[in-house]
């Protein structure tokens, strides 16, 4: 061998050990962008937990018979949200069943059920209940059943 193929072969060998060293900075750089990523998503998940936990608190119960247009707004507001996070898989789903599914399904009974228009508004609370809500209930509502089969089996 001479000295310009030795010098040669040795030029290929630093290219190659630094195209490998390119490829595992980026890949370390990746990996610590998914990870910077899901700690991202998890922060954002755990605000939306706050939120929703916020939203259902101090919820009262609707009285079709004797409407309190705040109590309707609240209620129809925290179902919207539940309906949001429940249709787009932002917070878990057993999340949701476990901690809300009663309530929501409450609420959204009362207020489907009820013709009436709250004092101040010019929609009956039927009309308040939307297509995402109607979605989320139909959905929870059927993952609730999957819940109850599961545990009887």
């Amino acid at each position: 061998m001479t000295h310009e193929s030795i010098a040669a072969y040795a030029s290929c060998l630093l290219s190659i050990i630094g195209i490998i060293i390119s490829v595992w900075a980026i890949r370390k750089a990746e990996n610590s962008n998914t990870i910077t990523n899901e700690l991202q998503k998890n922060m954002f998940k755990k605000d939306k937990v706050i939120d929703l936990a916020m939203a259902w608190n101090g919820i009262n119960a609707i009285d079709p018979e004797n409407l309190i247009t705040p109590d309707v707004v609240k209620a129809v507001n925290a179902l919207e949200l539940t309906a949001s996070l429940w249709n787009h898989d932002v917070v878990a789903k057993e999340i949701l069943h476990q901690s809300y599914w009663q309530s929501f399904r409450d609420l959204y009974d009362v207020l489907y059920h009820c013709n009436k228009i709250p004092p101040g508004l010019k929609k009956t609370c039927r009309d308040y209940i939307t297509k995402e809500i109607s979605k989320a209930y139909e959905e929870i509502k059927r993952y609730d059943l999957n819940q109850v089969a599961q545990t009887t089996m």
